[in-house]
Protein backbone atom coordinates (compact mmCIF):
# COMPACT_ATOMS: atom_id res chain seq x y z
CA UNK A 1 0.00 0.00 0.00
CA UNK A 2 1.65 3.23 -1.20
CA UNK A 3 0.68 6.74 -2.18
CA UNK A 4 -2.83 6.48 -0.72
CA UNK A 5 -4.86 8.97 1.28
CA UNK A 6 -5.89 7.10 4.43
CA UNK A 7 -8.63 8.65 6.55
CA UNK A 8 -8.47 7.56 10.19
CA UNK A 9 -11.68 8.15 12.14
CA UNK A 10 -11.07 8.13 15.88
CA UNK A 11 -7.53 8.70 17.12
CA UNK A 12 -5.98 7.30 20.31
CA UNK A 13 -2.63 5.86 21.31
CA UNK A 14 -4.24 2.50 22.08
CA UNK A 15 -5.65 2.11 18.58
CA UNK A 16 -4.88 4.20 15.53
CA UNK A 17 -1.60 5.86 16.58
CA UNK A 18 0.47 2.73 15.86
CA UNK A 19 -1.42 2.07 12.63
CA UNK A 20 -0.70 5.63 11.46
CA UNK A 21 2.97 5.18 12.38
CA UNK A 22 3.26 2.14 10.09
CA UNK A 23 0.97 3.13 7.21
CA UNK A 24 2.06 6.78 7.18
CA UNK A 25 5.58 5.87 6.07
CA UNK A 26 4.36 5.45 2.50
CA UNK A 27 0.90 7.07 2.55
CA UNK A 28 -0.76 10.30 3.69
CA UNK A 29 -2.67 9.92 6.95
CA UNK A 30 -5.68 12.19 7.47
CA UNK A 31 -6.78 12.09 11.11
CA UNK A 32 -10.38 12.91 12.03
CA UNK A 33 -11.70 12.82 15.57
CA UNK A 34 -14.72 14.45 17.22
CA UNK A 35 -12.43 15.40 20.13
CA UNK A 36 -9.53 17.84 19.94
CA UNK A 37 -7.32 17.83 23.01
CA UNK A 38 -3.68 18.19 24.08
CA UNK A 39 -3.07 14.45 24.25
CA UNK A 40 -4.19 13.86 20.66
CA UNK A 41 -2.26 16.91 19.44
CA UNK A 42 0.84 15.55 21.15
CA UNK A 43 0.43 12.15 19.47
CA UNK A 44 0.11 13.80 16.06
CA UNK A 45 3.21 15.83 16.83
CA UNK A 46 5.13 12.63 17.50
CA UNK A 47 4.11 11.28 14.10
CA UNK A 48 5.23 14.48 12.35
CA UNK A 49 8.63 14.30 14.10
CA UNK A 50 9.03 10.79 12.70
CA UNK A 51 8.46 12.10 9.18
CA UNK A 52 4.91 10.80 8.82
CA UNK A 53 2.72 12.76 6.40
CA UNK A 54 -0.23 13.81 8.57
CA UNK A 55 -3.25 16.04 8.02
CA UNK A 56 -4.69 17.21 11.35
CA UNK A 57 -8.50 17.26 11.39
CA UNK A 58 -8.93 16.87 15.14
CA UNK A 59 -12.30 18.24 16.22
CA UNK A 60 -13.79 17.64 12.78
CA UNK A 61 -15.89 14.66 11.68
CA UNK A 62 -18.14 16.05 8.97
CA UNK A 63 -18.94 14.51 5.61
CA UNK A 64 -17.28 17.53 4.00
CA UNK A 65 -13.94 15.83 4.61
CA UNK A 66 -14.75 13.52 1.70
CA UNK A 67 -15.19 16.53 -0.61
CA UNK A 68 -11.94 18.22 0.47
CA UNK A 69 -9.74 15.14 0.14
CA UNK A 70 -9.60 12.23 -2.28
CA UNK A 71 -9.92 9.43 0.28
CA UNK A 72 -8.83 5.96 -0.79
CA UNK A 73 -9.45 4.04 2.44
CA UNK A 74 -11.27 4.81 5.70
CA UNK A 75 -9.91 3.12 8.84
CA UNK A 76 -12.31 3.21 11.77
CA UNK A 77 -11.13 2.94 15.38
CA UNK A 78 -13.08 0.32 17.39
CA UNK A 79 -14.89 2.84 19.61
CA UNK A 80 -16.42 4.72 16.66
CA UNK A 81 -19.94 3.56 15.64
CA UNK A 82 -20.24 2.59 11.99
CA UNK A 83 -23.51 4.53 11.64
CA UNK A 84 -22.11 8.07 11.96
CA UNK A 85 -22.79 10.25 8.86
CA UNK A 86 -19.13 10.39 7.76
CA UNK A 87 -18.85 6.60 7.55
CA UNK A 88 -22.28 6.18 5.95
CA UNK A 89 -21.35 8.74 3.28
CA UNK A 90 -17.99 7.06 2.65
CA UNK A 91 -19.76 3.76 2.02
CA UNK A 92 -22.22 5.47 -0.33
CA UNK A 93 -19.25 6.69 -2.35
CA UNK A 94 -17.85 3.14 -2.45
CA UNK A 95 -14.82 4.08 -0.39
CA UNK A 96 -13.38 1.07 1.42
CA UNK A 97 -14.19 1.22 5.16
CA UNK A 98 -12.20 -1.13 7.37
CA UNK A 99 -10.51 -1.59 10.76
CA UNK A 100 -7.02 -2.24 12.08
CA UNK A 101 -7.50 -6.02 12.51
CA UNK A 102 -8.56 -6.46 8.90
CA UNK A 103 -5.75 -4.32 7.51
CA UNK A 104 -3.14 -6.11 9.60
CA UNK A 105 -4.45 -9.44 8.33
CA UNK A 106 -4.05 -8.18 4.76
CA UNK A 107 -0.33 -7.75 5.47
CA UNK A 108 0.01 -11.12 7.24
CA UNK A 109 -2.71 -13.44 5.84
CA UNK A 110 -0.66 -16.61 6.21
CA UNK A 111 -0.02 -16.44 9.94
CA UNK A 112 -1.59 -18.65 12.60
CA UNK A 113 -4.27 -16.61 14.41
CA UNK A 114 -6.12 -17.45 17.61
CA UNK A 115 -9.01 -15.04 18.17
CA UNK A 116 -10.87 -14.68 21.46
CA UNK A 117 -14.19 -12.90 21.92
CA UNK A 118 -17.12 -12.90 24.35
CA UNK A 119 -18.70 -10.46 26.78
CA UNK A 120 -16.48 -11.24 29.76
CA UNK A 121 -13.21 -13.05 30.40
CA UNK A 122 -11.55 -12.11 27.09
CA UNK A 123 -8.43 -10.54 28.54
CA UNK A 124 -7.77 -13.28 31.07
CA UNK A 125 -8.33 -16.06 28.51
CA UNK A 126 -6.32 -14.31 25.80
CA UNK A 127 -3.40 -13.82 28.19
CA UNK A 128 -3.66 -17.39 29.45
CA UNK A 129 -3.64 -18.87 25.93
CA UNK A 130 -0.68 -16.66 25.02
CA UNK A 131 1.27 -17.75 28.10
CA UNK A 132 0.58 -21.41 27.28
CA UNK A 133 1.43 -21.20 23.58
CA UNK A 134 4.63 -19.21 24.09
CA UNK A 135 6.06 -22.06 26.18
CA UNK A 136 6.53 -24.03 22.96
CA UNK A 137 6.15 -21.65 20.01
CA UNK A 138 6.85 -18.06 18.97
CA UNK A 139 3.72 -16.19 19.99
CA UNK A 140 2.55 -12.57 20.23
CA UNK A 141 -0.44 -11.04 22.00
CA UNK A 142 -2.49 -8.04 20.91
CA UNK A 143 -5.82 -6.56 19.89
CA UNK A 144 -8.42 -5.27 22.32
CA UNK A 145 -6.24 -6.36 25.23
CA UNK A 146 -4.49 -2.97 25.16
CA UNK A 147 -1.64 -3.89 22.81
CA UNK A 148 -2.48 -2.37 19.40
CA UNK A 149 -2.00 -4.96 16.70
CA UNK A 150 0.10 -2.63 14.54
CA UNK A 151 2.55 -2.29 17.42
CA UNK A 152 3.54 -5.86 16.49
CA UNK A 153 4.09 -5.04 12.82
CA UNK A 154 7.91 -4.96 12.87
CA UNK A 155 8.28 -7.79 15.40
CA UNK A 156 6.54 -10.76 13.83
CA UNK A 157 7.43 -13.04 10.92
CA UNK A 158 5.43 -15.52 8.83
CA UNK A 159 5.82 -18.24 11.49
CA UNK A 160 4.56 -16.17 14.41
CA UNK A 161 1.37 -17.18 16.21
CA UNK A 162 -0.87 -14.23 17.04
CA UNK A 163 -3.22 -14.48 20.01
CA UNK A 164 -5.77 -11.68 19.69
CA UNK A 165 -8.50 -10.38 21.96
CA UNK A 166 -11.31 -9.22 19.67
CA UNK A 167 -14.17 -6.94 20.67
CA UNK A 168 -17.51 -6.82 18.90
CA UNK A 169 -16.51 -3.37 17.63
CA UNK A 170 -13.39 -4.77 15.98
CA UNK A 171 -15.27 -7.73 14.51
CA UNK A 172 -17.79 -5.38 12.88
CA UNK A 173 -15.05 -4.19 10.53
CA UNK A 174 -13.55 -7.51 9.38
CA UNK A 175 -14.01 -8.89 5.86
CA UNK A 176 -11.36 -11.56 5.25
CA UNK A 177 -9.78 -11.99 8.68
CA UNK A 178 -9.77 -15.69 9.60
CA UNK A 179 -8.48 -17.19 12.82
CA UNK A 180 -7.44 -20.83 12.74
CA UNK A 181 -8.87 -21.11 16.26
CA UNK A 182 -11.74 -18.92 17.45
CA UNK A 183 -12.93 -18.77 21.05
CA UNK A 184 -16.42 -17.50 21.96
CA UNK A 185 -16.46 -17.43 25.76
CA UNK A 186 -19.94 -16.20 26.66
CA UNK A 187 -22.63 -13.67 25.84
CA UNK A 188 -24.46 -11.37 28.22
CA UNK A 189 -25.98 -7.89 28.12
CA UNK A 190 -23.38 -5.31 27.13
CA UNK A 191 -22.97 -2.31 24.84
CA UNK A 192 -26.73 -1.89 24.56
CA UNK A 193 -25.97 1.81 24.23
CA UNK A 194 -24.47 0.86 20.83
CA UNK A 195 -26.52 -2.16 19.71
CA UNK A 196 -30.29 -2.03 19.31
CA UNK A 197 -30.78 -5.58 20.62
CA UNK A 198 -29.00 -8.64 21.99
CA UNK A 199 -29.41 -10.25 18.56
CA UNK A 200 -27.49 -7.42 16.90
CA UNK A 201 -24.77 -7.70 19.56
CA UNK A 202 -24.59 -11.50 19.09
CA UNK A 203 -24.31 -11.17 15.30
CA UNK A 204 -21.40 -8.75 15.70
CA UNK A 205 -19.57 -11.22 17.95
CA UNK A 206 -20.43 -14.15 15.67
CA UNK A 207 -18.48 -12.56 12.83
CA UNK A 208 -15.39 -14.19 14.35
CA UNK A 209 -16.51 -17.43 12.61
CA UNK A 210 -17.49 -15.93 9.25
CA UNK A 211 -14.37 -16.91 7.27
CA UNK A 212 -13.49 -20.13 9.07
CA UNK A 213 -13.69 -23.47 7.28
CA UNK A 214 -14.12 -27.08 8.36
CA UNK A 215 -10.34 -27.23 8.84
CA UNK A 216 -10.52 -24.63 11.62
CA UNK A 217 -11.70 -24.78 15.24
CA UNK A 218 -14.33 -22.93 17.28
CA UNK A 219 -14.19 -23.18 21.08
CA UNK A 220 -17.66 -22.41 22.47
CA UNK A 221 -19.35 -22.34 25.88
CA UNK A 222 -21.84 -25.24 25.78
CA UNK A 223 -23.65 -23.87 28.85
CA UNK A 224 -24.47 -20.53 27.24
CA UNK A 225 -28.20 -19.89 26.78
CA UNK A 226 -27.21 -18.57 23.36
CA UNK A 227 -25.23 -21.68 22.35
CA UNK A 228 -27.58 -22.71 19.52
CA UNK A 229 -27.65 -19.20 18.06
CA UNK A 230 -23.88 -18.84 18.38
CA UNK A 231 -23.12 -22.11 16.58
CA UNK A 232 -25.95 -22.11 14.02
CA UNK A 233 -24.53 -22.22 10.50
CA UNK A 234 -20.84 -22.01 11.42
CA UNK A 235 -18.33 -24.19 9.55
CA UNK A 236 -15.39 -24.84 11.92
CA UNK A 237 -15.14 -27.91 14.13
CA UNK A 238 -16.81 -27.05 17.44
CA UNK A 239 -15.01 -27.77 20.71
CA UNK A 240 -17.38 -27.37 23.68
CA UNK A 241 -16.62 -26.61 27.33
CA UNK A 242 -19.20 -27.11 30.07
CA UNK A 243 -19.92 -27.28 33.79
CA UNK A 244 -23.13 -29.22 33.09
CA UNK A 245 -22.68 -31.75 30.29
CA UNK A 246 -20.13 -34.56 30.74
CA UNK A 247 -20.13 -35.16 26.99
CA UNK A 248 -18.52 -31.78 26.30
CA UNK A 249 -14.93 -31.74 25.07
CA UNK A 250 -13.94 -30.04 28.35
CA UNK A 251 -16.03 -30.70 31.47
CA UNK A 252 -15.77 -29.54 35.09
CA UNK A 253 -17.48 -31.67 37.75
CA UNK A 254 -16.94 -29.27 40.64
CA UNK A 255 -13.50 -30.60 41.56
CA UNK A 256 -11.72 -31.76 38.42
CA UNK A 257 -11.44 -30.85 34.74
CA UNK A 258 -11.87 -33.62 32.17
CA UNK A 259 -10.84 -33.43 28.51
CA UNK A 260 -12.58 -35.82 26.10
CA UNK A 261 -13.86 -37.73 29.12
CA UNK A 262 -10.42 -38.23 30.69
CA UNK A 263 -9.09 -36.59 33.86
CA UNK A 264 -6.90 -33.60 33.04
CA UNK A 265 -6.23 -31.65 36.24
CA UNK A 266 -7.64 -30.65 39.63
CA UNK A 267 -9.41 -27.34 40.11
CA UNK A 268 -7.42 -26.61 43.25
CA UNK A 269 -4.21 -26.60 41.19
CA UNK A 270 -5.41 -23.66 39.07
CA UNK A 271 -4.19 -20.48 40.74
CA UNK A 272 -6.77 -17.92 39.56
CA UNK A 273 -9.98 -17.51 41.59
CA UNK A 274 -13.60 -17.87 40.57
CA UNK A 275 -15.83 -20.36 38.79
CA UNK A 276 -15.71 -18.13 35.71
CA UNK A 277 -11.96 -18.69 35.59
CA UNK A 278 -12.59 -22.45 35.49
CA UNK A 279 -14.57 -21.78 32.31
CA UNK A 280 -11.80 -19.52 30.98
CA UNK A 281 -9.26 -22.24 31.79
CA UNK A 282 -11.26 -24.92 29.96
CA UNK A 283 -11.51 -22.66 26.90
CA UNK A 284 -7.76 -22.04 27.05
CA UNK A 285 -7.04 -25.77 27.35
CA UNK A 286 -9.12 -26.62 24.28
CA UNK A 287 -7.64 -23.78 22.20
CA UNK A 288 -4.09 -24.65 23.22
CA UNK A 289 -4.52 -28.34 22.45
CA UNK A 290 -5.96 -27.42 19.03
CA UNK A 291 -2.81 -25.33 18.51
CA UNK A 292 -0.69 -28.43 19.16
CA UNK A 293 0.57 -27.52 22.63
CA UNK A 294 1.44 -30.38 25.01
CA UNK A 295 -0.61 -31.17 28.10
CA UNK A 296 2.51 -30.64 30.20
CA UNK A 297 2.89 -27.02 29.10
CA UNK A 298 -0.83 -26.34 29.52
CA UNK A 299 -0.99 -27.72 33.07
CA UNK A 300 2.25 -26.00 34.11
CA UNK A 301 0.93 -22.62 32.92
CA UNK A 302 -2.44 -23.04 34.65
CA UNK A 303 -0.62 -23.76 37.91
CA UNK A 304 1.72 -20.77 37.52
CA UNK A 305 -0.60 -18.15 35.95
CA UNK A 306 -1.37 -15.44 38.51
CA UNK A 307 -4.11 -13.70 36.54
CA UNK A 308 -4.28 -10.26 34.96
CA UNK A 309 -4.16 -6.84 36.58
CA UNK A 310 -7.59 -5.36 37.39
CA UNK A 311 -9.30 -8.79 37.18
CA UNK A 312 -10.06 -10.03 40.71
CA UNK A 313 -6.56 -8.84 41.56
CA UNK A 314 -5.56 -9.25 45.19
CA UNK A 315 -4.24 -5.87 46.37
CA UNK A 316 -3.32 -6.44 50.01
CA UNK A 317 -4.59 -7.33 53.47
CA UNK A 318 -4.85 -4.64 56.17
CA UNK A 319 -5.73 -5.66 59.73
CA UNK A 320 -7.48 -8.80 58.56
CA UNK A 321 -9.40 -7.06 55.74
CA UNK A 322 -8.65 -8.21 52.17
CA UNK A 323 -8.88 -5.77 49.23
CA UNK A 324 -9.50 -6.95 45.65
CA UNK A 325 -9.36 -4.89 42.47
CA UNK A 326 -11.81 -5.99 39.77
CA UNK A 327 -11.92 -2.68 37.89
CA UNK A 328 -12.29 -4.50 34.55
CA UNK A 329 -15.81 -5.49 35.63
CA UNK A 330 -17.98 -3.33 33.35
CA UNK A 331 -21.06 -5.55 32.95
CA UNK A 332 -23.75 -7.15 35.08
CA UNK A 333 -22.39 -10.56 34.12
CA UNK A 334 -18.83 -9.79 35.23
CA UNK A 335 -20.10 -8.30 38.51
CA UNK A 336 -22.13 -11.46 39.12
CA UNK A 337 -19.07 -13.65 38.51
CA UNK A 338 -17.04 -11.53 40.94
CA UNK A 339 -19.62 -11.87 43.70
CA UNK A 340 -19.77 -15.63 43.19
CA UNK A 341 -16.00 -15.86 43.60
CA UNK A 342 -16.02 -15.10 47.35
CA UNK A 343 -17.34 -16.89 50.41
CA UNK A 344 -16.25 -14.27 52.96
CA UNK A 345 -18.47 -11.27 53.89
CA UNK A 346 -18.28 -8.72 51.06
CA UNK A 347 -18.21 -4.94 51.04
CA UNK A 348 -18.76 -4.05 47.40
CA UNK A 349 -17.75 -0.79 45.74
CA UNK A 350 -19.64 -0.48 42.45
CA UNK A 351 -20.92 2.09 39.97
CA UNK A 352 -19.69 4.28 37.14
CA UNK A 353 -21.24 5.03 33.76
CA UNK A 354 -24.20 2.84 32.86
CA UNK A 355 -24.44 1.05 29.49
CA UNK A 356 -28.18 0.48 29.64
CA UNK A 357 -27.84 -2.73 31.66
CA UNK A 358 -30.35 -4.36 34.03
CA UNK A 359 -29.03 -4.68 37.59
CA UNK A 360 -32.25 -6.14 39.01
CA UNK A 361 -30.88 -9.55 37.98
CA UNK A 362 -28.37 -9.27 40.83
CA UNK A 363 -30.86 -8.31 43.54
CA UNK A 364 -31.08 -11.77 45.14
CA UNK A 365 -27.35 -12.42 44.86
CA UNK A 366 -26.55 -9.05 46.43
CA UNK A 367 -28.86 -9.81 49.35
CA UNK A 368 -27.10 -13.14 49.84
CA UNK A 369 -23.49 -12.05 49.40
CA UNK A 370 -23.14 -8.43 50.52
CA UNK A 371 -22.50 -7.03 53.95
CA UNK A 372 -22.44 -3.43 52.68
CA UNK A 373 -22.74 -1.76 49.28
CA UNK A 374 -20.99 1.52 48.42
CA UNK A 375 -22.00 3.18 45.15
CA UNK A 376 -20.15 5.77 43.07
CA UNK A 377 -20.53 7.48 39.71
CA UNK A 378 -23.36 8.37 37.36
CA UNK A 379 -25.15 5.03 37.78
CA UNK A 380 -25.32 5.04 41.58
CA UNK A 381 -28.97 6.10 41.82
CA UNK A 382 -30.06 3.53 39.24
CA UNK A 383 -28.03 0.78 40.92
CA UNK A 384 -29.38 1.72 44.33
CA UNK A 385 -32.92 1.46 43.00
CA UNK A 386 -32.45 -1.76 41.03
CA UNK A 387 -30.33 -3.66 43.57
CA UNK A 388 -32.60 -2.54 46.44
CA UNK A 389 -29.97 -3.48 49.01
CA UNK A 390 -30.72 -2.12 52.47
CA UNK A 391 -27.20 -1.36 53.69
CA UNK A 392 -26.21 0.93 50.83
CA UNK A 393 -24.01 4.00 51.04
CA UNK A 394 -23.13 6.57 48.37
CA UNK A 395 -19.74 8.19 47.86
CA UNK A 396 -18.75 11.15 45.71
CA UNK A 397 -15.38 9.66 44.78
CA UNK A 398 -13.53 6.38 44.73
CA UNK A 399 -11.23 7.71 47.46
CA UNK A 400 -14.21 8.37 49.71
CA UNK A 401 -15.63 4.92 48.93
CA UNK A 402 -12.40 3.16 49.89
CA UNK A 403 -12.17 5.06 53.19
CA UNK A 404 -15.83 4.26 53.95
CA UNK A 405 -15.32 0.58 53.15
CA UNK A 406 -12.42 0.34 55.59
CA UNK A 407 -14.43 2.08 58.31
CA UNK A 408 -17.22 -0.48 57.87
CA UNK A 409 -14.97 -3.52 57.54
CA UNK A 410 -14.08 -6.03 60.24
CA UNK A 411 -11.31 -8.67 60.24
CA UNK A 412 -12.32 -11.48 57.87
CA UNK A 413 -14.19 -9.17 55.46
CA UNK A 414 -13.36 -8.60 51.80
CA UNK A 415 -13.54 -5.16 50.15
CA UNK A 416 -14.16 -5.65 46.46
CA UNK A 417 -14.07 -3.03 43.72
CA UNK A 418 -16.20 -4.55 40.95
CA UNK A 419 -18.02 -1.63 39.32
CA UNK A 420 -20.32 -3.36 36.83
CA UNK A 421 -20.09 -0.12 34.81
CA UNK A 422 -17.62 1.66 32.56
CA UNK A 423 -15.18 4.14 34.06
CA UNK A 424 -15.60 7.08 31.70
CA UNK A 425 -17.63 9.29 34.04
CA UNK A 426 -14.74 9.59 36.50
CA UNK A 427 -11.65 8.08 34.83
CA UNK A 428 -10.05 7.81 31.39
CA UNK A 429 -10.27 3.99 31.45
CA UNK A 430 -10.67 1.01 33.77
CA UNK A 431 -6.89 0.79 34.25
CA UNK A 432 -6.78 4.26 35.76
CA UNK A 433 -9.75 3.40 37.98
CA UNK A 434 -7.99 0.25 39.20
CA UNK A 435 -4.75 2.10 39.83
CA UNK A 436 -6.53 4.80 41.84
CA UNK A 437 -8.24 2.09 43.90
CA UNK A 438 -4.92 0.41 44.68
CA UNK A 439 -3.35 3.76 45.56
CA UNK A 440 -6.25 4.52 47.91
CA UNK A 441 -5.87 1.15 49.61
CA UNK A 442 -2.15 1.76 50.10
CA UNK A 443 -2.91 5.11 51.73
CA UNK A 444 -4.99 3.37 54.40
CA UNK A 445 -1.85 1.98 56.01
Amino acid sequence: MQGKNILIIGFTKRTSFHFARVIGKSNTVIVSDSVKDKEKEKLLGELVKEGISVVNLLGEQSTGILDRFKIDIVVVSPGVPLNIPLIIEAKKRNIKVTGDIELFYNFFPGNFYIGITGTDGKTTTTTLIYEIVRKEKEAYIGGNIGIPIFKLFDEINEKSILVLELSSFQLEAIEKFKPYISVFLNLAEDHLDRYSSMKEYLLAKKRIFMNQTSKDFAVVNFDSPYYEEITEGIRPKILRFSRIDKKADAYFDGENIYISGKFFMKRKDIFIKGIHNVENSMAAILASKAAGISDESIIKTLIEFKGVEHRLEFVREINGVEFYNDSKSTTVNSLEKALLSFEKPLILIAGGRDKGLDFTKLRDLAAKKLKYLILIGEAKEKMKRELAFEKTFEASSLEEAVKKSYQLAEPGDVVLLSPGCTSFDMFSNYEERGKVFKDCVSELI
